[in-house]
């Protein structure tokens, strides 16, 4: 086997490298902006004491589809994890550069499937495709076969997830490949660079190096939250899984207000200094997943919440040279 993993070094993409390179697979990791992001990619590798003559590291614009048939043309790629993508704050500073990498790029990878019979492709999506409020639902988990209309819709990055679920499906049913995409919840962990979710980074890393934390919602919110590493693990077990029984997957894990998540990061950080905006909007996604399906798909439990959280202070400690919390 031989993976493309494209955004490979962004938040997600080097976690699913760093998966692959566990499992001993070979990876082709590309992204658009390489020159400026190898060297501490190659840094975050380095920590886990990887072999890395299994690793190619190229350049890549998904947008030109000649630059996606060389890397094909040039290495034996068998599947693909796709995690390149313009996040919502960047969409709205350039969206003609958006469409061409989200939804023009998208489209090019998923005809390579067809082009270059790939066994399998996944792509994360999101739980915004299911709207900004829990209310079009009621007090239930969401499942994926649950549907909301764009009139639910006030994120540009959620259209444009919709748009590649559609398109992949259209590939499926017309090609016959093999494309499935996970639904990942609020994803935190150590390391968010370009988001306009900084504060699923903020809410642990700044009471693990012992600075006082706001968050921008009010302290009955409630979110469902998955560690970086469980939705990267999600995603190279399905590619890997011989045959799957569903197109689309929510990644799930765990759901907390934020009264419950300010008493886990006192837990692990007892004089952690955590505040909240009371007068703010709640958050502006669905408040829980039912993750059944991928939980039965491929025989994974992620971590608690809890156990990602001290996860992700730690790393956030290593990183600063502090010794970890136990």
């Amino acid at each position: 086997m031989e993976f493309l993993v494209t955004g490979a070094t962004g938040f997600i993409g080097k976690r699913v490298v760093k998966q692959l390179l566990l499992k001993d697979i070979k990876v082709v990791a590309s992204d658009i902006n390489i020159q400026n992001e190898q060297a501490s990619f190659l840094e975050y590798l380095k920590k886990y004491d990887l072999n890395t003559t299994k690793l190619k590291l190229i350049e890549l614009d998904v947008s030109i589809k000649e630059n996606i048939n060389s890397v094909f043309n040039n290495n034996n790629i068998t599947h693909m994890i796709c995690c390149g993508y313009q996040m919502s704050n960047m969409i709205d500073k350039n969206p003609i550069k958006a469409s061409e990498i989200n939804i023009l790029g998208m489209t090019n990878l998923f005809e390579s499937t067809v082009n270059h019979h790939v066994k399998r492709m996944i792509f994360p999506s999101s739980e915004s495709i299911y709207g900004n409020s829990q209310k079009v639902y009621g007090n239930k988990p969401v499942h994926e076969d649950d549907y909301c209309g764009l009139q639910h819709q006030s994120f540009t990055y959620a259209v444009m997830k919709l748009l590649n679920e559609f398109m992949a499906q259209k590939f499926i049913t017309n090609h016959n490949v093999s494309i499935a995409c996970t639904r990942p919840s609020v994803v935190f962990g150590f390391g968010r660079k370009r988001s306009s979710l900084m504060w699923a980074e903020d809410f642990a890393t700044l009471p693990a190096l012992g600075k006082p934390v706001h968050l921008p919602f009010p302290e009955d919110n409630k979110d469902n939250f998955i560690y970086v590493d469980d939705c990267a693990e999600q995603m190279v077990l399905l590619a890997l899984k011989d045959k799957l029984n569903y197109f689309a997957y929510n990644s799930g894990s765990e759901t907390v207000s934020g009264k419950e998540l300010y008493k886990i990061i006192r837990e692990l950080i007892p004089d952690a200094e955590v505040t909240f905006d009371n007068n703010s909007s709640y958050t502006p996604f669905i408040d829980e997943q039912n993750d059944k399906r991928i939980r039965e798909e491929i025989d994974f439990q992620p971590r608690s919440l809890k156990e990602g959280i001290k996860a992700h202070m730690n790393e956030a400690r290593r990183n600063n040279n502090l010794e970890e919390i136990s």
